[in-house]
């Protein structure tokens, strides 16, 4: 079944025939993945552990290495990001008060290496 085109904090997209758009591929991947880092863990009752609550650790005492070792364990709990190579997670702080957040990782249906930034 595919997924809704559905980017976290944005509106549903419309396809080209006026009904709501589906994702495929990377694009699905990437909304998973950035589905996953925005819900917080407990959120959803049928599965408890999902979710990283990145949004909630905004100006937290979090250490880069602490957001990037789980958003890597995380990410690696989508079927589509392939444990081999490892994905690779950047945590930097360009100025205060912000925080960017580089993804690289291997899609498993493409073999591609996909980049996501937030």
């Amino acid at each position: 079944m595919p997924d809704v085109y559905h980017v976290p904090g944005s509106d549903l997209t419309l396809g080209s025939s006026g009904d709501i758009a589906v994702a495929s591929g990377v694009d699905a991947s990437n909304q998973r993945i950035l589905r996953r880092l925005a819900t917080n863990a407990g959120d959803y009752i049928f599965s408890l552990d999902y979710g990283a609550g990145l949004p909630g650790r905004v100006g937290g005492a979090d250490v880069p290495a602490d957001l990037e070792t789980l958003i890597s364990q995380q990410i690696q709990l989508e079927a589509s990001v392939s444990s081999t190579p490892a994905p690779i997670i950047a945590v930097t702080r360009p100025r205060q008060g912000s925080t960017r957040i580089s993804i690289t990782y291997t899609n498993t249906e493409t073999g591609g290496t996909v980049a996501l930034e937030l």
